[in-house]
């Protein structure tokens, strides 16, 4: 009975602060972030981020080494910086650009 009480509890807690809104507000900014790059340029991306104390402290944007192998760094930076940019309100203090790659691809 415990847990489940303290399960209860937490939910109220956080639901109170406003993390669930906050939480689901940079959702749906970082899949508008993944619209303008493929808007852009035609590329599917993957966007996380990490919220320290109300701090964005990185935004990063994964792209697929299969769509962007002949481009160069700095483009996909470019990119990843201008929809960042463009769509979120906090800056973050590190942009992180992943090239990832799928075995066997």
């Amino acid at each position: 009975m415990k847990p489940a009480f303290s399960l209860v509890l937490s939910i109220l807690l956080l639901a109170g602060c406003g993390f669930v809104e906050d939480m689901k507000g940079m959702m749906e900014k970082a899949q508008a972030v993944s619209k303008a790059i493929k808007d852009q340029h035609g590329w599917e991306t993957q966007v996380g981020w990490n919220l320290n104390n109300g701090k964005l402290t990185n935004v990063t944007v994964m792209f697929q080494s299969k769509e962007v192998r002949e481009q160069k760094v700095a483009l996909l930076e470019g990119a990843a910086a201008e929809a960042v940019g463009k769509t979120l309100a906090l800056k973050p203090e590190t942009l992180i650009v992943q090239i990832v790659s799928q075995p066997g691809t």
